[in-house]
């Protein structure tokens, strides 16, 4: 790493703003001194397994505090009884979204977030809704696809804040979607388990267990709002 503090010209005039220059290959990095910030710390790179284990966690701890990601996909699953249909919608949603996520991440195809955010809330509500008409989660896997792609720029957003290494771009990137893979599972096992849970007490006799459309209504409906509220939020209250 490197450390560089400088309060000569500070103590001759307060005012004094020191213009320091660090130059690394053929890159000018320009960083600017004053009185209150008076010195310039650069880290050494980070081992490999480092960032590793530091991206690994961030894209865990993302899909847990990105509500929106996280509604949208309780509205996709409210319907799902089997395995294979919690299988098949995930796995389209993972491929979306990380299709996504590289080329963002990459700066190969960028995106306003002014845009993608609100078509996230939009997203949600979408999904939400389609659960009042629609029950068949087996063919909803296409719907996680297409609106996969819009969740995987969100997802691209968070990682360009949180800073990408250059010297360990493609570690950092895949152990990001990693994280958001780990996050995504735990929770769809745990909101899959509690649907059957919730079928299972519901069910009276020896009539196997059904979902209660009264459940899956009341959940949508719940959803589609904080989608609306997060639409409007993002549209009319920015």
């Amino acid at each position: 790493g490197l450390s560089y503090s400088s309060r000569l010209l500070q103590q001759t005039n307060p005012a004094t703003i020191q213009h320091v220059v660090l130059l690394k290959g053929d890159d000018a990095i320009p960083v600017a001194l004053t009185r209150e910030r008076n010195r310039l710390e650069i880290q050494a790179p980070l081992p490999l397994m480092e960032v590793a284990a530091r991206y690994l966690v961030s894209g865990a701890k993302h899909i847990f505090v990105g509500y929106d990601h996280v509604a949208f996909l309780i509205a996709l699953l409210l319907w799902a009884r089997s395995v294979w249909a919690v299988v098949k919608v995930v796995t389209a949603f993972t491929l979306a979204h990380s299709i996504t996520l590289s080329l963002s991440a990459l700066d190969l195809v960028n995106l306003p977030g002014g845009l993608i955010e609100p078509l996230l809330a939009a997203s949600v509500v979408a999904v939400a809704v389609e659960n009042f008409f629609n029950r068949r989660i087996e063919r909803r896997w296409r719907i996680a696809f297409f609106l996969g792609l819009i969740h995987g720029f969100g997802f691209a957003g968070v990682l360009r804040d949180f800073g990408l290494p250059q010297d360990a771009l493609l570690i950092a990137l895949a152990f990001f979607n990693i994280g958001v893979e780990i996050g995504q599972v735990a929770i769809v096992a745990v909101v899959v388990a509690l649907l059957l849970f919730v079928d299972r007490l519901a069910a009276r006799g020896p009539v196997a267990p059904a979902r209660q459309p009264a459940l899956v209504y009341a959940c949508s409906a719940l959803i589609a709002g904080l989608g609306g509220y997060w639409f409007i939020e993002r549209t009319l209250l920015v």
